[in-house]
């Protein structure tokens, strides 16, 4: 069976669509929680684990004026469109992009190398994802952060709302609510303690977005 998540990864036109949706998946609520987790001040060098097109990337950069970042995905299309948006809206010393598929292979990325990793809308897409926070794990500093976003499960009938109002239809947003609300917000917060990670906490944004931050002692 194809990954319903992944058919159209390297479409141009959803590369695309991504861009012009990013400020409503990535809204004020959003930003309003992350800084409630995760506070403010610089980090040198910033990941974001399935960067799709980059924006997030970039805000992150910018907003913890880090000096290096690094974007994983597993699309050539979404990071050659990263690759653009850090070009022109960053004023970064170096990045990286790294095409790498998170559910066959190792991330090519030095260990102990990373301030502050991101994961937005990831973690459902996933095979195995206690296998992939362990490995991000890997690559983080000792008290650095992990933080990751997702879809949470408990409210089909939100999820559909919502979907629908961004223009999918209630049967494809009935037909995802599966595959993309696989977890809780308490699921997301006990894989990355399992996986390692301590201190972790949780915001819930609303019924079907949650927040959850963990820090690698």
């Amino acid at each position: 069976m194809a990954h319903e998540g992944k058919r159209d990864w390297t479409d141009e036109e959803r590369v695309q669509r991504m861009v012009k949706s990013y400020a409503v998946r990535y809204d004020n609520e959003f930003w309003k929680s992350l800084d409630s987790l995760t506070g403010s001040g610089t980090r040198e060098t910033v990941a974001d684990f399935g960067c799709g097109p980059g924006l997030l990337l970039v805000d992150i950069a910018n907003k913890y004026s880090a000096k290096v970042a690094i974007g994983v995905d597993e699309s050539k299309e979404m990071l050659a469109q990263a690759d653009t948006f850090l070009k022109e809206r960053t004023n970064l010393e170096s990045f990286e992009l790294v095409q790498v598929n998170l559910d066959t292979e190792e991330i090519p990325v030095e260990p102990d190398s990373i301030d502050y990793a991101f994961s937005g809308f990831m973690l459902h897409e996933v095979a195995s994802p206690s296998v992939f926070v362990s490995q991000v794990r890997r690559h983080i500093r000792s008290q650095g952060l992990f933080v990751v976003y997702d879809f949470i499960s408990g409210n089909e009938a939100a999820f559909v709302k919502t979907m629908s109002e961004h223009g999918m239809s209630e049967e494809q947003a009935r037909k995802r609510y599966p595959h993309m609300c696989k977890h809780s917000a308490i699921d997301i917060e006990e894989i990355l303690q399992t996986s390692g990670f301590q201190d972790c906490r949780m915001i819930a944004i609303d019924e079907i977005r949650a927040v959850v931050v963990g820090i690698k002692r």
